[in-house]
């Protein structure tokens, strides 16, 4: 008799790679390191390991580029729009706001390309955009079960998510 196959085995989170401008058709290299915020490309997908950019940084043969979330960043691109609104943001800002920058933490340890490109605070409504369309869904979903509130989120055909939470 065989073994099981597929579901033994480990499998990476599948990356949607869909339309996006900024990811090349072929990857930069066998291996390239992102000169700004140290993300690191290799078989074929990026990752954060500080540890391996130290080892990497140092060798003549790593080739420096700009990685597609650093390059978003530098030109505004962004894919998901994200506005909290409402009293309760006034009164618990703070805590809100570093609980955005924990959920971006925790989406660039699945992908390192999802990253928040602006926060705009205009005193009772926060305007986020984010690189990844995904990203601003799970702020969305993050603030509804922390905080409770109304979540309001539209797709576009061109994958841009508009999320909205009040309370």
């Amino acid at each position: 008799m065989k073994g099981k196959k597929s579901s033994q085995r480990m499998r990476k989170k599948a990356i949607d790679t869909y339309k996006d401008p900024y990811l090349p058709k072929e990857g930069p290299h066998d291996m390239a390191v992102c000169k700004k915020c140290h993300a690191i490309y290799h078989n074929k997908r990026w990752s954060m390991d500080e540890a391996l950019y130290k080892k990497k940084k140092e060798t003549k043969k790593t080739l420096f580029v700009l990685c597609p979330a650093c390059q978003k960043i530098r030109d505004r691109y962004a894919e998901g729009f994200v506005t909290l609104k409402g009293d309760y943001l006034k009164e618990h800002k703070q805590d809100i706001l570093n609980l955005i920058k924990n959920e971006e933490e925790r989406a660039m340890g699945y992908n390192p390309l999802e990253r928040i490109v602006e926060i705009k605070d205009r005193g009772n409504v926060v305007d986020i955009t984010t690189t990844h369309e995904k990203l601003a869904q799970r702020i969305g979903k993050k603030m509804r079960k922390a905080c409770q509130g109304d979540l309001e989120i539209k797709w576009t055909q061109d994958r841009i998510t508009r999320v909205v939470w009040q309370r």
